[in-house]
């Protein structure tokens, strides 16, 4: 056999073994067995001091909520009650993922930017630790009014997210929104909104039985937003005003 056939069966065996841990990792934490593990790598998205300082003063026990918030809702549809998620704090990362820039939307872009990604993660997350974990690199920003934030990205290949965040106590609340709406997405949970950032009905509704009525109280949490009406919908202020709907349940096998 030549060295470059060593080279292809190699590279195929690499490859294959990436898929079954893929693959395992996947059909593990879909069992809901063992408690849910997360852990929220910080990484400092301008390099300023304001914001490193943020980062430094960071604790678990700031998204501990979003573990009360999945129990909570999962006993909406499950017989058993689920085993509280861990929401453990990583140690920081100090250098951004990779982009995918607005002009690069091909295909192949497209999966240029998904390998680096996963290299990335790799790189910056212990292996044999990380097994069967959800990695969520939280970018923390400065807060610019007026500036939105890039958009985020959880990717259930790989259990792995990219969530743009405030560094900004104030915002803490709805920083969680958003951690949780993208950790969702690890698990198979899909969006829930058109393309003008409005809630779909009856999906995208936390009250779909009482039909498309307005305004809602409540966002389903896939959907980001609490419609106020056909045109109009808020980001909600904190998990509390959050549900998981339905569709989202079936979507991350509670039903």
């Amino acid at each position: 056999m030549s060295f470059r056939s060593i080279r292809i069966v190699l590279l195929l065996c690499l490859l294959g073994a990436i898929a079954a841990v893929t693959y395992w990792e996947r059909w593990s934490v879909a069992q809901w067995r063992q408690p849910l593990q997360v852990v929220i790598y910080p990484v400092n998205g301008d390099g300023s001091d304001e914001v490193g300082r943020y980062i430094a003063g960071l604790s678990a026990s700031q998204f501990e909520e979003i573990a009360v918030f999945i129990r909570k809702q999962s006993e909406r549809y499950r017989l058993k009650p689920l085993p509280l998620p861990q929401v453990i704090l990583g140690k920081e990362v100090h250098v951004l993922p990779p982009e995918l820039q607005g002009e690069q939307r091909s295909m192949w872009d497209r999966l240029r930017w998904s390998l680096a990604l996963r290299y990335y993660v790799f790189h910056n997350t212990p292996f044999w630790q990380s097994l069967g974990r959800i990695k969520l690199f939280v970018i923390f920003h400065q807060t610019r009014d007026g500036v939105p934030l890039e958009s985020s990205v959880g990717l259930q290949k790989g259990l792995f997210g990219v969530i743009h965040a405030f560094a900004d106590s104030r915002q803490n609340a709805q920083n969680n929104v958003v951690i949780t709406h993208e950790l969702l997405h690890t698990l198979g949970a899909t969006d829930k909104y058109d393309a003008g950032l409005q809630p779909v009905y009856p999906d995208g509704f936390a009250e779909p039985d009482d039909g498309e009525h307005y305004p809602q109280k409540q966002a389903e949490i896939m959907a980001g937003r609490i419609p106020l009406s056909a045109q109009q919908a808020v980001m909600p202020a904190n998990l509390a005003a959050c549900v998981i709907g339905s569709k989202t349940a079936y979507e991350i096998q509670w039903r």
